[in-house]
């Protein structure tokens, strides 16, 4: 018996989402896309919630080149093989993504002291207030998010079902029963009310799936680590830049009509998915009887 899983779902964006530059303060620019850490929170939650885990702890805890705030999404990362994100245009009215910084006020008052915490204390309504106070503790930032209304994503997450199962205390039995509900429970991507509507016919838990090894030819729409595959249609692949599941930026192939850091345009759904060879020591993960990579395991 094969011990992967892999989760999949197709899901549509209600208007975007927001996945701002982990270790930015008060400057937020955005990823363009889920980060592999955002793909596992997505299908983690309903699974979490289906297994009464309790979500946060007192205590954080050292991650890759990262911090955590939850023991149950340590224990998820760490059972993690690989997780991934890519776009399909369904329709011609498919426009794909834009990164978009909008100017907002962020709440700047617990991160002031000494002498600009003294320039904020001035006396209500006084010419000191509107021009020193206000600007300081309320000051106005650009915050990235990313636009796509009525855009559909392909979310893969590929976990150790042993080690995850070991690691919960349940049986795989168990886990697996309560893994195929949860994977039609993907409710939104990253904050911000970031809502998305999961599309039934294209949700999937496979508990038996076919690796593809070094030298072997797959297709996919997910990007995919650039260390794990040689893109054979290079017309369709694009560089992007993403966190890894360890908070390490990496550069990863991604599927797309267009792509840069601010704009992507997916491929559409009646074009096949461009082709890449699996690199040794990586592994692609394909669905039995197909040759679409679900996500390859570095």
């Amino acid at each position: 018996m094969s011990l992967l899983r892999v989760f999949y779902a197709r899901v549509n964006l209600s208007w975007g989402f927001t996945l701002r530059f982990r270790g930015t303060s008060a400057a937020q620019p955005a990823y363009p896309l889920p980060t592999p850490t955002t793909v596992v929170g997505a299908f983690a939650y309903p699974l979490a919630r289906l297994l009464n885990l309790r979500p946060y702890t007192s205590e954080t805890y050292e991650w890759g080149s990262g911090r955590l705030i939850s023991n149950t999404m340590k224990i998820f990362l760490e059972s993690t093989l690989t997780a991934s994100a890519g776009l399909v245009a369904v329709n011609t009215h498919t426009t794909g993504l834009a990164v978009y910084s909008e100017l907002g006020r962020i709440i700047a008052v617990p991160y002031k002291g000494g002498s600009e915490l003294n320039r904020i204390r001035r006396p209500l309504y006084s010419d000191e207030f509107f021009t020193d106070s206000i600007p300081r503790a309320l000051p106005v930032q650009a915050l990235g998010s990313v636009y796509a209304p009525n855009t559909y994503l392909e979310l893969s997450w590929i976990i150790d079902v042993e080690k995850l199962s070991r690691e919960l205390r349940v049986s795989i039995e168990y886990l697996d029963r309560v893994a195929e509900k949860a994977v039609y429970g993907v409710t939104g991507i990253g904050s911000k009310e970031g809502i998305v509507a999961v599309e039934p016919v294209y949700v999937r838990y496979i508990k038996n799936p076919v690796e593809i090894r070094g030298g072997e030819k797959f297709r996919t729409r997910l990007y995919v680590d650039e260390v794990c595959a040689e893109p054979l249609d290079p017309s369709y692949v694009f560089e992007v830049t993403l966190p890894d599941i360890k908070y390490r930026d990496k550069l990863y192939y991604l599927p797309a009509r267009i792509a840069s850091k601010v704009l992507i345009i997916p491929l559409r759904e009646e074009l096949k998915p461009p082709v890449f060879r699996v690199l040794d020591p990586c592994k692609a993960i394909t669905i039995p009887g197909e040759d679409i990579a679900l996500g390859v395991i570095p």
